[in-house]
């Protein structure tokens, strides 16, 4: 049997469908998912977050934050004169929106909040904290690493 140019025809049609399939499974198996579910709503509010922000800059006093790897938490800790918080701490995961998690804030009379931040998996996290306090509004935002426990410690 003779190669000839029916042949070489065929054989491109076939590899183009191989192709093409391989590609389609592939893309069926990517996570496509926005990253926050109303962006349109958000982006209507925007001016109200960058007050937020704003309130937090200009406030006497900063929040900050301790990760304790060992003791899988994390302490967050609020300036005095913040009496009345309200808000919520939200771990938001930048490669997978279905991992991030949600905690009240609800500090102690010290002005702390500690977090048992076992359920998150390691990686890269950003904190967001949004919270109201003696009639304004606070947002800020932190980067966190969470590293794995050492075996010595994981029970």
């Amino acid at each position: 049997m003779k190669f000839h140019w029916g042949w070489g025809i065929a054989s491109v049609y076939i590899l183009f469908v191989a192709v093409f399939l391989v590609i389609l499974f592939y893309s069926f198996g990517q996570d496509n998912s926005l990253v926050v579910d109303d962006y349109y709503q958000q982006d209507i509010h925007y001016q109200e977050h960058i007050d937020r922000r704003t309130n937090y800059e200009r406030m006497a006093g900063q929040v900050t934050h301790v990760y304790d790897a060992d003791a899988a938490r994390l302490t967050l800790i609020f300036p005095e004169g913040m009496d009345d918080i309200q808000g919520e701490c939200h771990f938001y995961r930048p490669s997978s929106a279905r991992q991030d998690y949600r905690v009240p804030l609800r500090p102690d009379t010290t002005h702390v909040r500690v977090i048992p931040v076992r359920r998150l998996i390691p990686g890269r996290w950003r904190v967001k904290l949004e919270w109201a306090s003696g009639g304004k509004s606070y947002y800020h935002e932190e980067p966190l690493l969470i590293t794995a426990s050492s075996p010595s410690t994981a029970q």
